[in-house]
């Protein structure tokens, strides 16, 4: 009995995502008389119904809807405890869907992506580029990397490290303008402030003045909101800006930027991985995950 219920249920997931009985019974090897027929004895074993067609497919109940998405996890738990049972010896593999802070996805995971998909060739992941909070259920993302805490849903969280502000300008504007000594000096320079999604909310300036957190408010020349083009407009002579230090990295390597006021920088908030409480991770999801993070700080540890 314990066999043939779940054999039902991956026969049910298969007519859910194929919208067919007749396909779901073919990739089952069996015929879609038997496939009608193991549904029908699920459904009473169940109590509810799960299915019901219409015109042009058939589509899941909201009880079926809800025992779907337990099949699909349960069965995919269960493969995988029967996969360590047998001894597999697999490479890390399938689809993992992640949510990345901009500035973290373009400064550290695209430029390395390539070396770490060369490790573990079969990993196939899916990258969401946003600033703002996750729908991890509606958007489906199985782990999210931010800068601070811009989640305020129950999620488990991992630290990753912690990148500093750092102040940079090009040479060619220092040498027009002068080199600031101090964080008053900055009220005489020509800043590019970064402009936050609310209208009217701004960043301050953060330097570290014997032991404690100073914050400044000073006027800017600009803001964008975008943290890479104001690297941009910093070594095209435009002015100083106060950034992370991965995201100008480049920029210091190639000698296009200085760093000023090194003394001065502070550490800025952790860049974290996230993950719902709710949720069991499969444990081929978990491994993905632990490999993302650890690969995340050691990068952000090559910079801080």
């Amino acid at each position: 009995m314990r066999f043939d219920q779940l054999t039902s249920m991956r026969l049910f997931i298969r007519i859910i995502e194929t919208h067919s009985f007749s396909r779901a019974a073919s990739l089952s090897g069996i015929s879609p008389s038997n496939a009608t027929a193991r549904i029908a004895r699920l459904e009473e074993h169940l109590g509810v119904k799960l299915l019901g067609r219409t015109t042009r497919a058939v589509a899941a109940t909201e009880a079926g809807q809800r025992y779907y998405a337990t099949c699909k996890r349960l069965l995919v738990e269960l493969d995988e405890v029967e996969a360590d049972l047998k001894g597999s010896q697999q490479r890390l593999s399938g689809k993992v869907r992640v949510s990345v802070n901009v500035s973290v996805a373009r400064a550290i995971i695209f430029p390395r992506l390539p070396e770490l998909m060369l490790q573990y060739p079969d990993i196939h992941p899916e990258i969401i580029l946003t600033d703002q909070r996750s729908d991890f259920v509606r958007e489906e993302i199985d782990f999210a990397i931010r800068i601070g805490g811009l989640e305020d849903q129950d999620l488990h969280k991992r630290s990753l490290g912690f990148p500093l502000r750092i102040n940079v300008a090009s040479h060619e504007y220092l040498q027009k303008f002068g080199v600031p000594e101090t964080p008053e000096a900055l009220h005489t320079h020509r800043l590019i402030d970064f402009m936050l999604p609310v209208p009217g909310e701004k960043l301050g300036w953060e330097f570290e003045c014997n032991g404690a957190v100073r914050t400044l408010w000073p006027d800017t020349v600009a803001s964008v909101g975008d943290a890479e083009a104001r690297v941009q407009l910093a070594v095209a002579g435009m002015g100083i800006v106060q950034s992370l230090n991965f995201i100008v990295a480049p920029a210091l390597d190639s000698n296009k930027l200085v760093r000023i006021l090194p003394a001065l920088e502070t550490r800025a908030p952790e860049v974290t991985l996230l993950w719902p409480r709710n949720r069991h991770l499969p444990a081929r999801t978990e491994a993905v995950m632990r490999v993302f993070s650890d690969w995340i700080r050691e990068a952000l540890e090559e910079r801080c």
